[in-house]
């Protein structure tokens, strides 16, 4: 792959490959045993990418599965713009899979069957009763599309794969079969001829179907009732996909309070956003050194009956609010209907004709000069695009579900990444607004995304701007800012050559200077040749045992007498292997090696001139296949990245935010948090209302007094807590020492995160409160508080990260407590703090049910 993938992304590739091998296993056995494979990922998470490197090992292999060249696959939609775009996206992600390798269908396609070693693209349209150019004979076309499938299926086996790209559209209604059924599940198929005629056909079903969804539910409903297919289930962590920094943080919905007309008065605040958006891009990318940034888009859904006139005032409101808006090309509309609108707007007291052009969903994204898109109907099929980051929905409340549709959509962060510096906080959100909405309508909107959402995104309901709380001391703020954060790295290293490799190339590119006047790129390079030739010298008569053997292949023939068929005599033959097999085990090298570890050592050989080429490729593979050169090589890079990173540290440490987060994500050693402090903005967001789930009704929030952040004019933070939280809450609150208190959100660089472990998968968890005391010297004492429904699976993996966490940070607080409440009712606290060993974190660990939790808070815990 042409970019590291995230490691939801590796995880999900890595095992949707062990499961298509056991589906051709299962099918060599028994060729009635089918496989329906589910990739599900949810919107934004890079299902397609998933896909590409799918594909890319397929075909090409990787260090833990064998190439399978001669695949052939079969890409399916109902959209031939989708397809084009999924396969444009595939060039674009792999560094394997040329485009000679990604066919489109196309009329003039005419053969028995699909080719091996190639992916085919076809939108299922092509299959109906009326596209009589790619399903009817006769007129030079030899064979239905039809035939084509069937052929395929029946000569190739497990060799041919169905790919499914929105697998549960199209599939889910047996009882009338689509044309995506019968493809899947097999049919008898009339095929047109000429003169009327035609010809029955019976197809079989396809043995391996690899469907990609949003969530296992809907691939499961679409598989339903196949008889005869086994269902496996390949879904992506979400916990690791929001870990990722893929998806936005939360989402501000705004609506009007009165009782009159707002639909303009809203749009020019979507536009107010709109520019506000692009102001903070620009500034963050002059903050933190990026060289580029997104250009933020403004969505505007109207109603299907929308006049051409409308239209013209919406344009116009567009031009009055901001000179973004004054380029013709700068709204476009993405209608049903593709015919330009011609309409006239006024521009510096002139009247002027303003054409709106049509523009296809598919390339809304990479129309840079394009600022506002109007439409109808929910953008759903092949729109992809992150940098819509603010949307007007001109429909009313019946249409709530297609505008909770089009939510799901919006929700893509622009850098495939979170905004870490607090004071660009706003753009890890998304902003909705809907004029002709009330509470009690925008709760069903609410409703209808959390219930349909694949990832869950906080919605906050009407936000407010929430300041620094002028009642809080200044040294509580400095306290707070000195607090560590940890996160796990977004960035995924399969091994340590890959973190030297990715080192060197961002120390070149960064311009630092080599110290010994070469480049470190090259250094990282050398590093590797000479850590394999070391290996080599080190073990020479065992790795030359393994390369002459592959010189030549073993081999017995067998004479057998051929009346009575008796066996009369075996010999043992060898011949040299061919060029073709040799290059075969050079793919092997470089699959079992990481990143181009064998390439550089076999081209280390060549340049030496010491060996023929034959003996330059057994010699690769018997180092690949040797265990002592991977552990050599892994423990030797890593020194190398260590060295480097106390090298340059001073330098790295100047630089600007992103590109020192770069280089902190590879300094990491894998598997191992990062660190950083706290950064707590001057301004933040908050939700004013929340969706009551019982009720389906939008509630106004209760307010508090002493939060960190507040409302200006009335210095109250608006949250709704537990009954736990509350209690917790209330006895900080009564303790008459409190100087502030801060309810530490779930993402973001203002939150408190601690990294842990789940089942080997890595997370995150946020503590729920930070109290800050007068420690009675007129200093600040920060305590942690965490309450915690421990019936939860979470909580001992969880409780014992944090505890590890206080004893490695123990000076940073007077008192860390996690907190439970027991059956009658009261809240119980075990410390967390003052810990000197990791006996506490081991019985955490250990406590893995709520009953062994409530018996260690009995043991070691007391009253809170």
């Amino acid at each position: 792959m042409k970019f590291t993938l995230a490691d939801y992304q590796a995880d999900v590739v890595d095992e949707t490959l062990n499961e298509i091998s056991f589906a051709a296993q299962r099918h060599r056995t028994n060729s009635d045993r089918k496989t329906a494979i589910g990739i599900s990922a949810p919107t934004g998470a890079g299902k397609t990418v998933i896909a590409s490197a799918v594909l890319e090992g397929l075909f090409f292999g990787t260090e833990e599965s064998d190439p399978r060249p001669e695949t052939t696959v079969l890409w399916l939609t109902d959209d031939a713009e989708l397809n084009e775009q999924s396969r444009k996206k595939i060039r674009a992600s792999s560094d394997r899979i040329n485009m000679n390798m990604l066919r489109t269908v196309e009329a003039d396609f005419d053969q028995n069957e699909f080719s091996p070693g190639l992916i085919y693209f076809l939108n299922v349209q092509k299959l109906g009763t009326g596209a009589k150019r790619h399903i009817q004979t006769g007129d030079g076309r030899r064979y239905s599309l039809w035939e084509t499938i069937g052929n395929t299926v029946k000569q190739r086996g497990s060799g041919f794969i169905v790919l499914v790209d929105e697998a549960h559209r199209g599939a889910t209604d047996r009882s009338r079969p689509t044309i995506l059924r019968r493809i899947l599940d097999g049919a008898t198929i009339e095929v047109p001829g000429g003169n009327d005629t035609f010809r029955t056909i019976v197809n079989p079903p396809a043995p391996i179907v690899i469907g990609l969804s949003a969530t296992p539910k809907k691939f499961e409903e679409a598989m339903r009732g196949a008889s005869g297919r086994s269902l496996v289930q390949v879904v992506a962590d979400v916990q690791k996909v929001r870990a990722s920094g893929l998806i936005k943080e939360r989402i501000n919905v705004s609506y009007a309070v009165d009782d009159q007309p707002s639909d303009d008065t809203l749009i020019r605040q979507a536009v107010a956003d709109l520019d506000r958006s692009d102001m903070q891009w620009q500034q963050w990318a002059r903050t933190t050194g990026a060289s580029s940034y997104p250009v933020p888009l403004l969505a505007i859904q109207v109603p299907d009956m929308t006049t051409d006139a409308k239209i013209g005032e919406i344009v116009q409101t567009l031009t009055d609010a901001s000179d973004a808006f004054d380029d013709a090309d700068s709204v476009a509309h993405s209608f049903g209907e593709h015919s330009p609108i011609t309409t006239t707007t006024w521009l510096s007291g002139v009247e002027m004709p303003r054409v709106v052009q049509y523009i296809a969903p598919t390339s809304i994204s990479q129309s840079g000069n394009l600022r506002a898109v109007i439409f109808k109907q929910a953008l759903t099929t092949g729109w992809d695009c992150p940098r819509a980051e603010v949307m007007v929905s001109l429909r009313t409340a019946q249409e709530h579900t297609q505008i909770a549709q089009l939510i799901g959509r919006m929700v893509r962060n622009p850098l495939a990444k979170s905004i870490e510096e607090p004071e660009f906080d706003d753009l890890n959100a998304v902003d909705l607004y809907l004029p002709h909405f009330n509470k009690v309508e925008v709760a069903m909107v609410v409703k209808s995304f959390m219930d349909s959402a694949d990832i869950e995104v906080p919605v906050q309901l009407n936000p407010k701007s929430m300041t620094r709380n002028p009642d809080v001391p200044a040294a509580v703020w400095d306290a707070i800012g000195g607090l560590t954060r940890e996160q796990k790295p977004v960035r995924r290293f399969t091994s340590n050559v890959n973190r030297l490799v990715r080192l060197g190339t961002l120390l070149d590119n960064s311009e630092f200077e080599h110290p010994g006047g070469s480049s470190y790129t090259q250094e990282s390079r050398n590093v590797v040749v000479e850590t394999l030739a070391s290996v080599y010298g080190q073990n020479k008569l065992a790795i030359d045992k393994v390369a002459g053997s592959l010189l030549e292949v073993s081999f017995e023939m067998a004479t057998f007498d051929q009346y009575s068929g008796t066996n009369t005599r075996t010999t043992s033959r060898t011949a040299a292997t061919s060029q073709k097999n040799l290059r075969q085990l050079l793919e092997e090298a470089k699959r079992r090696l990481p990143d181009a570890a064998a390439a550089w050592y076999s081209t280390s050989l060549v340049i030496a001139g010491d060996l023929e080429w034959d003996e330059v490729v057994v010699r690769t593979v018997a180092l690949a296949r040797s265990a002592e050169a991977r552990e050599a090589l892994e423990s030797q890079c890593g020194a190398r990245v260590e060295s480097w990173r106390r090298n340059t540290a001073g330098s790295v440490a100047r630089l600007k935010p992103t590109q020192r987060q770069e280089f902190e994500t590879i300094f990491a050693p894998i598997g191992s948090a990062l660190s950083n402090t706290l950064g707590m903005p001057e301004t933040i967001s908050q939700k004013t209302e929340s969706l009551n789930k019982d009720s389906g009704l939008v509630e106004e929030l209760p307010l508090y007094a002493g939060h960190l952040y507040a409302l200006p004019e009335t210095k109250l933070f608006p949250e709704r807590f537990t009954s736990w939280e509350q209690s917790v809450l209330e006895a900080e609150q009564g303790s008459g020492t409190l100087l502030g208190w801060y309810r530490n959100p779930v993402g973001g660089s203002q939150a408190l995160s601690v990294h842990y472990l789940d089942s080997e998968v890595s997370k995150n968890l946020y503590p729920d409160f930070l109290f800050f005391h007068n420690d009675g010297d007129d200093g600040v004492a920060i305590d942690l508080v965490d309450p915690h429904n421990h019936s939860l699976a979470d909580t001992s993996p969880k409780w014992a990260a944090l505890a590890r966490y206080v004893r490695e940070h123990d000076g940073d607080f007077r008192r860390a407590a996690i907190v439970i409440k027991d059956a009658g009712g009261v809240l119980l606290a075990i410390q967390l703090s003052g810990q000197n060993d990791d006996s506490l974190e081991r019985k955490l660990a250990e406590a893995t049910s709520k009953e062994a939790i409530e018996q260690l808070f009995r043991e070691v815990g007391g009253a809170y």
